[in-house]
């Protein structure tokens, strides 16, 4: 289930995109380096063959690909907990609400986009199947991609209005998966406001 993680990171990254054209992706957000996401994530998984499941909702704001804000919304234990990276400082600003913390350190932000972004790229292959299903899109991996991973896993976005609108990253006997439903998003945002120092 580790590895559904690693890939639910690349498929955030899929953002928005037209259902037929995946040449598109990459088009979209090749140029965007500001956004903001609103979504919800639970993840069912099996423990000690015991069903288990989490939910959370959080914000996420990228401001010019280097500086991160990310704010956990629920469950209430969570709530207003919020992590700001600034990667020209490399300060990692934690806390809640007016209570917060700071520590110096070095986050390889550039290497994780540059590795988001050979992901999209990725998905332009034919190591890369994708075939619809109604407002669903499905990505398959070939056996080449699929030896690399210890339970190969499946891969559903929902499409509607030309938006992406939800994730599922499903284990192959289906029991486990995370989904993210998507509730807002903005590409080009002014995220300037989520980058405010406390005073």
């Amino acid at each position: 289930m580790r590895k559904c993680f690693t890939v639910f990171l690349l498929v955030c990254s899929v953002l928005s995109f037209s259902a037929n054209y995946l040449f598109d992706l990459v088009e979209q957000l090749a140029g965007v380096r500001d956004f903001v996401v609103d979504f919800d994530l639970t993840a069912e998984v099996k423990q000690n063959a015991e069903s288990r499941v989490f939910h959370t909702s959080c914000l996420l704001a990228v401001r010019n690909l280097e500086d991160f804000y990310f704010l956990v919304k629920k469950p209430d234990f969570l709530s207003n907990l919020s992590f700001m990276y600034l990667s020209r400082t490399r300060r990692l600003v934690f806390g809640t609400g007016t209570s917060q913390d700071f520590e110096t350190i070095d986050i390889p932000t550039a290497y994780i986009t540059q590795s988001v972004l050979s992901a999209l790229r990725l998905l332009q292959t034919p190591l890369v199947g994708i075939r619809s299903e109604g407002d669903y899109l499905i990505l398959t991996f070939s056996k080449l991609v699929a030896q690399q991973v210890e339970e190969p896993i499946k891969v559903r976005l929902e499409i509607r209005d030309s938006q992406l609108k939800s994730i599922e990253i499903l284990s192959p006997s289906e029991e486990e998966k995370i989904s993210v439903k998507i509730n807002r998003l903005v590409l080009n945002a002014k995220t300037d406001e989520y980058f405010q120092l406390p005073r």
